[in-house]
């Protein structure tokens, strides 16, 4: 402890050098007050950390985040290992770090903002990338989807853009916004991170969102995919997507009624009653869907008519089981209100409707 004391007389850039370029951890452990009210200091943590950037060997041409080596990383981490995390790491240590020690800011500025973007500290990472040599695209597909997964938010995708990184290029090369994680955006109805990729010109895949869509979003972003599928690939209609949410169990009713409302009356709406009663067994609101179609002016003459010759009657009774009886008769009494044959229904089901 007389020791300590002694050191504590000497001028704080003296001492500073000397913990330096020892073990600052080990003095930490002392629990001096004076000494941690050192280290803790901005000053001293610049040149504590410019002190192990020298030391850290930087890869001749660093071209991805990961190429980055685990020594570079450790220019950080003795000091967080002191502080119990990377709170340090401010804006006021980056601007001492880049007025005291530029060439050592530059050294550490991706291991920088690797640290403080898996923090979520944009301000400061700002400050790096304005005040270093550190360019964005050195960022690969698996970091930033390990950020979008982390921070499912638009502030990250709109500061990642705002500070030069090209989404259209990150994409094609592949292990980013995989299929799954624009997924869980749509079923968590993040419209607004779909349309961030859109705007950037990114083809999103339409056919495996809208799956999820039907039954886990709202009728806006199934509306905005149909319309980015539009401007792409084409590869549904409205028709396509009124035969997916008939035969989904999921498929929410407010959604149903819009993508009703999307089609035109054809035979499709034939097709879709029919595929509704068919489902019915596994799904508690077909026939509310039924009704919802059958509301829709000109529904009626439509989703009466017979296909390959047989009524929309027939058909149901050819599917028709013990099980699944007492579902289909609330539609197949509709179906003779609208006028349709009972020829050939069995003699169970028209008790049922009577």
């Amino acid at each position: 402890m007389n020791t300590v004391f002694e050191l504590n007389r000497l001028p704080s850039p003296v001492l500073t050098r000397i913990i330096t370029y020892s073990d600052p951890a080990t003095w930490w452990s002392i629990e001096n007050r004076s000494v941690r009210a050192l280290i803790n200091s901005t000053s001293f943590r610049c040149g504590w950390v410019a002190h192990l950037a020298k030391r850290t060997n930087i890869p001749a041409l660093v071209t991805c985040i990961e190429d980055i080596d685990t020594h570079i990383c450790s220019v950080l981490e003795p000091v967080a290992h002191i502080t119990g995390s990377h709170s340090w790491i401010t804006q006021n240590f980056v601007r001492a770090l880049g007025t005291n020690h530029p060439e050592s800011l530059n050294i550490i500025s991706l291991a920088l903002l690797r640290t403080l973007l898996l923090n979520g500290k944009l301000d400061t990472a700002s400050m790096v990338v304005q005040h270093t040599n550190v360019k964005l695209d050195v960022l690969d597909g698996q970091f930033v989807r390990k950020l979008v997964s982390q921070f499912s938010e638009l502030w990250m995708l709109q500061w990642l853009a705002t500070n030069g990184l090209d989404f259209s290029d990150i994409y094609n090369r592949g292990n980013c916004f995989g299929v799954s994680q624009l997924i869980d955006w749509v079923t968590s109805d993040r419209i607004e991170l779909l349309q961030f990729l859109a705007d950037r010109g990114l083809q999103l895949p339409v056919r495996s969102l809208i799956e999820y869509a039907l039954g886990y979003s709202e009728p806006k972003l199934v509306e905005f995919l149909m319309f980015h599928d539009a401007e792409n690939a084409c590869e549904l209609s409205w028709n396509d997507v009124l035969m997916m949410a008939c035969t989904e169990a999921s498929t929410n009713l407010n959604v149903f009624a819009c993508v009703v409302r999307m089609t035109e009356p054809s035979i499709v709406w034939t097709f879709a009653a029919l595929c509704l009663a068919s489902h019915a067994m596994v799904d508690s609101y077909a026939y509310d869907k039924f009704i919802t179609l059958r509301n829709m002016p000109d529904a009626a003459a439509w989703i009466v008519k017979s296909t390959r010759g047989r009524t929309p009657i027939e058909c149901l009774c050819e599917r028709l089981t013990y099980e699944n009886l007492t579902y289909i008769s609330p539609f197949v009494r509709d179906f003779i209100e609208l006028g349709v044959s009972t020829a050939n229904m069995p003699s169970i089901m028209s008790a049922l409707c009577q």
